[in-house]
């Protein structure tokens, strides 16, 4: 059986940083025109830089020492020298404006995709994320793209454009000039940012990791402050804290002090290659080579020819921490759905439920090695239409699987599942998820009021259907409590709210669905004997034809189902 078809919208993670640069670069294709307008500003830009300043020095030289060539044009040279330093600003405002432009576009742009692959994961893809991994993944790493859109592309391309060009002037001065800025550029540009990238990629990488490490260790604490609170954990749970901060402080540091050496170097090779190219120009100038007034404007070009080089230089280092926030996030986008959706018109419509069928389903998860785990093996049941039916089972038996499976959030290995007589990987997506619903263990509170969360089931429920469905799930008592009733606001994720009425909001959205099939995993762990009691009662009576599944450990539960079925070595068994 196939596990879902392979998303390659966005390639594969590679491995070089190079191959990631191509990656991210080739993302950028729907906006090229914007990028070209960046590259066209900052390369006029720069140069306009060079030229306002060796114009200046020409009118100087003109002015001050009475060379026949410029004497009589140094007012031309210096109005030139006005006019290239103010469209220089007018050039630098509109490199800033399209590479901003573009950068943001691409950030909105990836984080939806990013959001729709996490759609595409949940739940069973996710699992193995914790919550502050992913936090990390879709605010910090997605901003520092922002680095490498904004202010890496462009500029190895204005780089590229001006230095062409500033050698092309300083060779027609002289070719010796010519050959010193050749080097020069070749090292600034090239040799520091390749030489520094790797050493910086790897504390880059520890850096994200520890960062996200940190996230996901105060969201737990955070959540379940009130447990280590009760528990006198919270010595330890500081000490777990300053240790995990220690270590991203760690991490960071040593990027930074990558970085700042990178910075030193670049500005210590710059200041030799200045040093280098003047003693030249006084030596082609004693020698008679070139006319001092030439070797000082080339001089003064030259110099000012690095400001477009240095962020390359930079980049060598700067770039790392963007590189590992970028594999981060493409290592997400690359990882394959375990089931690939069923679009409209794509599949079967599901109009009616008439039973699910598994006729000898397996289920297996890969391991660590090459090899796979088995939970199920060879499983059969039959779901019949107004039934209840309970399932009981040790711990790790495959439960939670099996309701993966019936639901379609993991796919089997083997065997064949139907729904109303269909193959389930035919069924449109869509019209599964409407004839079934869950109560799962984890009960998620969103930062809504009462009725809208559970509103959350069916959106277009009127408020009598709200009222009832909460009725039903016994929350009267709650909605007495709170001080606006139904429309409570609730938030931190139900903080203000018991195990038990977290469950009992989990149960009113499932009453309001008005799904044929409902799927309850453990739906009354955390209350007690009476109120469980009246949880069940109302079930039963308010199932009216629908089809339930329960699977609990309790016996009080399972007394009330019309069939029970034990999960024993990966096959149900009557109990």
């Amino acid at each position: 059986m196939s596990t879902g078809g392979k998303d390659t919208s966005y390639g594969r993670t590679p491995k070089g940083n190079p191959g990631m640069m191509r990656r991210m670069a080739g993302l950028m294709k729907p906006l090229a025109a914007t990028e070209v307008k960046a590259i066209i500003c900052g390369s006029l830009g720069h140069l306009f830089s060079v030229w306002s300043m060796m114009a200046a020095a020409s009118a100087l030289i003109g002015l001050a020492t009475g060379w026949s060539p410029l004497k009589e044009q140094w007012g031309l040279w210096a109005l030139v020298a006005v006019l290239t330093a103010l469209s220089r600003g007018v050039m630098a405002y509109g490199e800033q404006y399209y590479n901003h432009e573009m950068a943001f576009s691409m950030l909105r742009d990836i984080r939806t995709t990013v959001f729709d692959k996490m759609r595409s994961l949940a739940p069973a893809g996710l699992r193995d994320k914790a919550r502050g991994d992913m936090v990390t993944l879709v605010t910090n790493d997605i901003e520092l793209l922002e680095i490498f859109y904004a202010h890496t592309l462009s500029p190895i391309a204005i780089a590229l454009v001006t230095s062409l060009a500033n050698l092309a002037l300083l060779t027609w001065l002289s070719p010796w000039m010519g050959l010193t800025a050749l080097v020069s550029y070749l090292v600034v540009g090239l040799l520091i940012p390749i030489l520094s990238a790797a050493p910086t990629f790897k504390v880059a990488m520890k850096e994200r990791k520890a960062q996200a490490d940190l996230h996901s260790l105060l969201l737990e604490t955070l959540q379940g402050r009130t447990e280590l609170a009760g528990l006198g954990a919270l010595g330890n749970t500081r000490r777990r804290l300053g240790a995990a901060t220690d270590e991203m402080l760690d991490a960071r540091g040593r990027t930074a002090g990558r970085t700042v050496a990178n910075d030193l170097v670049t500005h210590t090779v710059t200041l030799l290659c200045a040093v280098a190219f003047t003693l030249l120009v006084c030596r082609l100038a004693s020698e008679g080579l070139v006319d001092p007034a030439r070797g000082m404007i080339g001089l003064v070009g030259f110099i000012s020819s690095f400001t477009p080089l240095i962020p390359v230089a930079r980049l060598g280092a700067g770039l790392q921490p963007t590189l590992a926030a970028a594999r981060r996030v493409f290592s997400l986008l690359d990882r394959e759905p375990p089931v690939r959706e069923v679009g409209s018109g794509q599949g079967n419509n599901l109009n009616d439920f008439t039973g699910e069928v598994a006729d000898q389903v397996s289920f297996s998860y890969p391991n660590k090695g090459d090899g796979h785990t088995p939970i199920l093996d060879g499983l059969d049941l039959e779901i019949r239409p107004g039934e209840l039916i309970g399932i009981q089972g040790a711990n790790g038996a495959g439960k939670s699987t099996l309701i993966d499976l019936l639901m379609r959030f993991q796919e089997r290995t083997a065997g064949n599942l139907t729904v109303s007589g269909l193959p389930i990987e035919t069924v449109r997506t869509a019209d599964l998820r409407s004839r079934q619903t869950l109560v799962s263990q984890d009960t998620y509170i969103f930062s809504l009021t009462l009725a809208d969360n559970i509103a959350l089931a069916r959106p277009d429920a009127s408020r009598e259907d709200i009222e009832q469905a909460a009725h039903d799930a016994c929350l009267d008592d709650l909605i007495d409590q709170l001080p606006d009733g139904l429309d409570h606001m609730l938030a931190d994720n139900g903080s203000d709210l018991s195990e038990g009425q977290r469950q009992r909001v989990a149960l009113a959205r499932a009453f309001l669905s008005k799904a044929p099939l409902m799927l309850l995993d453990e739906p009354t762990s955390n209350m007690d004997a009476l109120l469980e009691g009246r949880v069940l009662a109302a079930l039963v009576e308010r199932k009216g034809d629908r089809t339930c599944l329960i699977v609990s450990h309790r016996p009080s539960v399972l007394s009330k189902v019309d069939r029970l079925l034990t999960l024993q070595d990966g096959r149900l068994l009557p109990a």
